[in-house]
């Protein structure tokens, strides 16, 4: 197993698709996504069972052993978290080589 960083990533539907240009822009070597989260923040209740998605968030898992790559996507997701709300979470986790 290998040391790495989990940064987990909630942001707006909506907002999904700039994460994802700025994921692919920083070469980003792989990422999860899990739409149509639901919960409740500091924004309010967010659903995931409305057709239009725009009160549902987009979950983003990222698997990252590169601290200068780490860096980037802290200051890159600052400014859309700060606009639209969500949470980037960073915490230390294993890499199962496979």
């Amino acid at each position: 197993m290998k040391p790495c960083k989990r940064i987990e990533i909630v942001i707006e539907e909506p907002m999904a698709p700039k994460l994802v240009q700025l994921l692919d822009a920083l070469h980003t070597p792989g990422y999860t996504i899990l739409p149509n989260a639901a919960g409740d923040g500091d924004r309010g209740i967010r659903r995931a069972d409305e057709l239009a998605g725009d009160s549902s968030n987009t979950v983003f898992i990222i698997a990252c052993d590169d601290d200068a790559l780490l860096q980037s996507i802290v200051e890159g997701v600052r400014p859309l978290l700060s606009r639209s709300g969500g949470i980037c979470l960073i915490s230390d986790a294993l890499f199962l080589k496979h």
